[in-house]
């Protein structure tokens, strides 16, 4: 009986553990994506009147005309800058634990070391769904350009980058961009954002995300009890 208690006990916490881990992350803003459309606008996939970034002068240039611009293809390196993907999450949430009210602050940005340990990999991986990673991709020239999209799209292998426009970077991403500096041939002052904002609001997507985890966990007891019944009818 202790043993079955024990088993049951670690059973239970490995399931809670699977469940916060969908939680967290869980890619889903694909699913926002779908009705994204064809066009100019910020994250749709790239149009007619689209134009390519292939080298470092296609970069200032889409800059001064506001011209809408994508990459295709070229090699990626990782970023040690994560940035909110619903930045309405930041700041200090409340909530009561046992009665007694307590706080927690999102930040806007997770920044890491360079190069970024394995250990800070999985955490970050861990929260790939409430933030986004930053990129250098690879241009043309070899030379190098920052860019911002919703990630799930590296997890898909795809080369085909949405539409986006190129900014001036906010104080955190040019501060991680002057390290990466040192290492790659990349100008701080530039990204090209390529992330449609305001698609996440992130409390509709945690609950979307709990409902994915209930209807698991339904799933999962419904097909534990017909193997439980199965099994007693062959005993």
């Amino acid at each position: 009986m202790k043993k079955h208690s024990i088993r049951a006990t670690l059973g239970n916490l490995l399931c809670a553990a699977l469940a916060l881990l969908v939680v967290l992350a869980l890619p889903t803003g694909w699913l926002y994506d779908l009705w994204a459309g064809t066009g100019t606008e910020q994250g749709q996939r790239p149009g007619e009147g689209v134009e390519q970034i292939r080298t470092r002068e296609d970069i200032e240039k889409a800059f001064f005309a506001k011209i809408p611009s994508t990459v295709n293809g070229g090699q990626l390196a990782l970023c040690p800058l994560a940035r909110l993907r619903d930045i309405g999450q930041e700041g200090i949430h409340y909530h009561h634990n046992g009665g007694a009210k307590s706080s927690v602050y999102i930040s806007e940005y997770c920044v890491s070391d360079d190069p970024i340990p394995i250990w800070k990999r999985l955490v970050q991986w861990g929260i790939s769904g409430a933030y986004n990673q930053y990129y250098l991709i690879e241009l043309g020239d070899n030379s190098w350009l920052c860019v911002y999209f919703d990630d799930y799209l590296v997890l898909t292998g795809t080369d085909a980058y949405p539409t986006g426009y190129i900014r001036y970077t906010t104080t955190e991403e040019r501060r991680m961009l002057n390290r990466m500096a040192e290492d790659y041939d990349v100008d701080p002052v530039y990204v090209l954002d390529m992330y449609r904002h305001g698609k996440v609001h992130w409390m509709l997507d945690l609950g979307l995300r709990l409902a994915v985890v209930l209807a698991a966990y339904v799933g999962a007891v419904t097909i534990l009890g017909h193997w439980r019944e199965r099994r007693a009818v062959d005993e």
